[in-house]
Parts: C-alpha cells; structure tokens; sequence
C-alpha cells in the first residue's frame, strides 16, 4: 500500500513539473568549460563545405530543445526557446550556428563563436553550448537546426518542436496570450436567466462577455456586456430562450488575438434539439430547423403502440442545411418524425394531440344496412378499402372518394362492418406522405327488422298514452280554475267584473327613486309587466312628486321601496292623510298620495324595510295583478279614491304580507279593499 501511494504521489509530481514551465531571468548564449562565446545574428543561407577528413565522428551530443518563461511581473511573461547541445571542439570548427523557424515566420540564426585560443585549448574535448533567446508563441511548431561554423555539409543536426499550448496551467495563469479569466455561472431555469461571475482575469484590460451559439463560429444571441477592469464586481445576468447544448458563455480580455474561454451551461440537454417542428396547414408543409451543429438524420415514421415507429419509405433526409421540409403531408395523429444521431434516436410526435385534423370517418348503421361517412376539412382524395381485422390486414379497394372542402359524402357499405374482424381503411391519396386509418370494432345496433319493428309499435302506444293522460290533466285543471272564478265570484259579489261607465283600463302609478339603479329597473321591469295586461302605467320620479309636480291622478299609486326611499319617508300618505314617522322641527314638504308599498324580497330583508310602512313582497304583489282577470276579457274599473282623514297608526297596505296564504286569499283582500274605495267613492 505504501509503495503504491509513492508511485501515485511521485507521478502526479511529474505531471506538475511537466505542467510548470523553467524561469529564467535573462536570456543569452552560455558555454561550458569556461569558455567566453560571443553571439552575433548569422545568415542562414551560407553555402556548405566539404567535410575535412580529419574531421571524423559525431559532433553534436545531447542536443535538446525545451520552453522557457521569463516575466517581468504577474501576468506579464513571456515566452523563449532553449537549445542545447554538446560540441566536440576541433581546430576545424571554429563555432554553433543554431536557427529557428516556423510557418509564416523567417528563419532566425544565432551564430556562437570559439576564441582561437580556446580552441587550442580545448581540442578533443566536449563544450556544452545553451542559447536561450529564441522568442515563440503557445502552440507554436518549431523547426529547430544546429550547424557548424564553418557550415560542414551533412555535419547538422534538426528536430521539431512543438510549443506548449495555452492548455498548461501555468502559462494560461501567467501569459497574456493565455489567460482568458475563469467564468462561473448559476442557472434559474423559473426565470430562463445564467448569472455569471468573473475572475482571473487580466488586470490591466477590459473583459467582454456575452451569449452565443456555437456553429463554425459562435453566433451572438444579442446577450452582451462589457466589464470595466476597475469595477468591483465582475457579475453580470443574462436572459435565455432555449436551454441548447451549444448555447455558451463566452468571454475575452480587451486585445487583439485574445484567446476566448466558452462555457457550455446546457451541455447534457440534448433533447432540447428536437423541439421546434412546425406545420404549415395552408402549404401541407412539415418542417424542422437544427438549433445545435450535430450530425442528425430525420425520417418520417409511423407510430405503432407506445415504442415501435415504422420509416416511410424515402423520407429520410440529412440536416445539413440546418431546415429540413417535408411537403404535402397528411397531419394524421400517428404520423411521426424520427431524429437519428450516432448515439441513439428520438421521436416526436407533433399531431399526436389532434391540432390540425384534416378529414374523419363515421359509420353509421341502420336496419340490415351501413353507411360510411367521410368528412373533410380540406380538398383531398380518400380512398375507403374494407379489411379484415389480422396481420397484415387484408383488405379490398371499395372506392375512390374526391372531397372538397368543408364537404361531407356517405357510402353505402356491401360488407357488415358489425363483426368483429371487420375493419374500415381510409387514406389520403394526393399526399406525398401519408398513412393508413384503419378503424374496427365499430358500435352497431344488433336487432331483427321484426323486434325492431315491436319496439317502435310499444314506444308509439306509451307516447299515445302519454298524450292522453296529459289531456285529462289539463282538462281537470281547467274545470276546476272554473269553479273557484264561480265561487269567488260569489263570495265577493263580482266586484272584480263590474264596470263603470268610464271604460278606460286600470291606471297605476309607479313611484321610484332614478339615483338607485336597482329600484329603476325593477320599476321597468314592473311596469313592462302591467303594460302587457293592458294596464295604463305611469312612472312617476319620487323626488318630483316631493318637489310639488303632482302625477295625473290614477286608480291605484305604488311605490316601489329601496333604502333610497328613507329620505323620502316623512312625505308619504294614503289618499293624501300622512303617514306617522318622527316629525321634524322645519315644516314637512307636500305630502305624497301612496296606496301600495312593495320592494323586492330578494335584494332587501323584510327587517330592513321600517315596520310602520306595512310593505309586501314584490312577489305579491305581482301574484295580485296575476290574479285579477285579464282585461281583455273584464277590464279593471277606474276607482276614484278620496282623501279621508289623519291616519293615527301604522300606514295599512291593503295587500296585507301573509307567506303562509295562498295567491286566492291574497286577491280577495285586494278586491275587498277595492269594493270598500269604490262604495266610499
């Protein structure tokens, strides 16, 4: 165990050294032995020699190339390549040429030279020669050379190097070209906004930031922001439509070349992508556009149970263009679009709700025959084939219907599509994508013709039946409202059919308050109802009749109370004798002729109406006038009511409020109190 954790703990201390890139402070030709080189730039287009033959062997050993970081301060490095190499001194090799270059770039050449002396020196032996000063870029591919001088031909030695890429740590900590800050982000997906914070970022610059989509490049949404290098806070909240995998967070330091950092917030929602398949009813147009770069395939299929779904023959399509169409498509509810990616596959169903039925069928059956009804909205042909109900089905063309629009046609069937494996197939045949309707277990009516005939026979005698015993009813009911006229003629001495020598109708007064919205259109709705009997009515304001306006004179006045009347109180009197409220100190204005109090029992309680008025129901009073004959037949006399003297007590509706008394008890009080007037008049 313990030797397993020192390999674990030893390789990841090579991962970090190979992570961590060499400091340097200053760069420069270094050479072993204590010898002094001199640097000087050197043509890299100087002719070769001849090789001498005394110069034999290797020359160059260990030569290695690596990258260097010198920084000036924090985030603020750069850069340099080191080449390294061990040279076997002679009196034929007078110093190092080293180049560099790379695409786009010329070649660059340091030429290191060997005091004369030093050569004398040091012949036979091996000097290690270090330049540093060669300036690269992250990612940077590098041909490296290492010559003689003189430029001994075949005497070289040449390696490709490749530049750590902004993909280290310590360079995208340390290099300008590198750091690209570090975005976090926090999603609140009830309000489809990212809040996204910023560090790590250049301290000198100004920080974009926006939202894109990344295609080829990535397509701004409009989400942007700019973040000032001295605000405090690096926060930012950005708005989003569609959760998609390639919408991204991007952000870059304010510089050219910046290298830009993108975060993926939704990268795992990949089935965000098969949303957005619309319809075009009026083209018959099905379509589909890819909001993500993936490589997808898109079929038509048709939908059998909850899993399985069956291609269409060549209706697959590629989205390479981003939109994918179908034309002339039959919007039938199984009828499915298939997204295939190399991982796996998605159905989506965009009819399966009914939204855009184009057309319908219905069977319809009767005695010993059935009926085909097809429906369509739209203009179309529908084939109808009748089929037996197993797998595959088998069926026979029956007909070829054309429909046009908003249009309906029955066909008679040859086959008793009642039993149970018969099945009726409908399909549209100018669609270029279409799939059967197969319909079966159709509900029919399953009788003889001669039961079918006794079940009419008994429902005509019940209706017979019905009809006569409703006459006997009416009949009964007639009969006896004609004993109880003759009865109540009787008992009140025909008082309600006597007529004066003025053949007018009854007339009423309907006094009302116009400020209370509610007693108004009870008092239309009264008055429409006294109309339509013949009465003549007048609707008198209460405010007038108190300002002194006195109404024509009527037979019978009714104020229709509210808690808009109170003001009104002290003013009200039968036949002209005053009722008895409170009096009040200033003199009381004129007083107002009142017969009949009423208000309406459904929006005011009996208690809040003053208990010395006496009132009634407006549905009383409405059962009184519904009582007196029609004056079509025995129009109402004109009674003449003369003022009598002060009324000392409580005002006295003649229609007394009696719940538990029938409508008849009702109207006689009323013709009672009507004979007393006239024989006083």
């Amino acid at each position: 165990m313990q030797s397993f954790l020192l390999l674990v703990l030893t390789a990841c201390g090579a991962l970090t050294q190979e992570n961590q890139i060499e400091r340097i402070q200053e760069c420069g030709v270094q050479c072993s032995q204590g010898l002094q080189c001199r640097n000087r730039l050197h043509s890299p287009f100087a002719p070769c020699k001849m090789q001498p033959e005394r110069l034999q062997g290797a020359v160059f050993h260990g030569t290695s190339v690596t990258t260097v970081m010198r920084c000036e301060r924090r985030q603020k490095c750069s850069l340099h390549l080191r080449v390294t190499s061990s040279v076997q001194i002679s009196e034929h090799i007078q110093g190092v040429s080293m180049c560099t270059v790379s695409a786009g770039m010329l070649e660059r050449c340091v030429l290191t030279s060997f005091p004369r002396a030093a050569r004398a020196r040091l012949t036979g032996q091996q000097v290690e020669v270090q330049n540093n000063c060669f300036n690269v870029s992250p990612g940077q591919d590098v041909h490296v050379t290492v010559k003689t001088v003189p430029n001994y031909c075949n005497v070289t030695w040449s390696q490709r190097y490749r530049v750590q890429g902004c993909y280290n740590d310590d360079l995208r900590n340390n290099l300008p070209e590198c750091i690209t800050g570090k975005i976090a982000y926090s999603v609140a997906p009830e309000r489809r906004e990212l809040s996204v914070s910023v560090t790590d970022m250049l301290e000198d610059r100004d920080y974009h930031l926006r939202l894109c989509h990344q295609w080829h490049t990535c397509m701004g949404t409009g989400a942007y922001t700019l973040i000032k290098r001295e605000d405090p806070f690096k926060n930012v909240t950005f708005p989003y439509v569609r959760p998609l995998p390639c919408l991204c967070i991007e952000g870059w330091s304010s510089m050219v070349d910046a290298p830009r950092i993108q975060v993926y917030p939704f990268r795992n929602r990949t089935e965000e992508l098969w949303t957005g398949v619309t319809f075009d009813p009026e083209e018959e147009a099905l379509s589909w556009e890819l909001a993500c770069p993936m490589e997808v395939v898109t079929t038509l299929c048709y939908k059998i149970g909850d899993d399985s779904c069956l291609d269409l023959v060549n209706s697959s399509q590629s989205a390479l263009k981003r939109k994918v169409t179908y034309s002339k498509v039959d919007p039938n509810p199984r009828l499915c679009m298939k997204f295939t990616t190399k991982a796996q596959s998605w159905i989506k169903c965009p009819f399966a709700d009914g939204n855009f039925p184009a057309w319908d069928l219905t069977v319809s059956s009767d005695v010993g025959q059935q009926q085909a009804t097809l429906t369509s909205r739209i203009r179309t042909e529908l084939s109808l084939r009748l089929c037996q109900n197993s797998q595959p089905p088998a069926c026979n063309d029956v007909v070829s219907v054309p429909m046009e629009k908003a249009n309906s046609i029955s066909i008679n069937l040859t086959m008793n599509v009642c039993k149970a494996d018969a099945c009726i197939q409908v399909r549209r045949v100018d669609a270029r994508f279409s799939i059967p309707l197969l319909q079966c277990h159709f509900q029919c009516l399953k009788v003889q013709p001669s039961e079918v005939r006794g079940q009419r026979w008994e429902m005509e005698w019940m209706l017979l039946l019905a009809i006569a015993c409703l006459t006997v009813v009416m009949a009964s009911a007639l009969v006896g409202n004609i004993v109880l006229l003759v009865y109540y003629r009787r008992r009140v001495g025909a008082c309600l059919f006597q007529r004066s020598t003025d053949l007018r109708p009854a007339g009423v007064t309907l006094l009302r308050t116009t400020d209370d919205g509610a007693n108004a259109r009870l008092a239309r709705d009264l008055e429409k109802l006294l109309l339509g009997w013949g009465m003549s009515v007048k609707l008198a304001d209460l405010d007038e009749e108190a300002d002194g306006e006195q109404a024509p004179r009527s037979d019978l006045v009714v104020l229709l109370w509210s808690k808009g009347c109170n003001r009104h109180l002290n003013q009200l009197a039968v036949g002209g004798r005053r009722a008895a409220p409170p009096q009040r100190e200033r003199s009381a204005p004129a007083p107002v002729r009142v017969d009949i109090v009423t208000y309406d029992g459904l929006a005011v309680a009996p208690d809040e109406v003053p208990a010395w008025l006496n009132a009634v129901p407006l549905k009383q009073l409405r059962e009184f006038f519904t009582h007196t004959p029609h004056p079509a037949r025995a129009p109402l006399p004109t009674w003449h009511l003369l003022p009598g003297q002060r009324h000392q007590g409580h005002f006295q509706t003649p229609i007394q409020a009696a719940p538990e008394s029938d409508s008849s008890e009702k109207s006689n009080l009323l013709c009672d109190f009507l004979a007393e007037t006239k024989t006083e008049g």
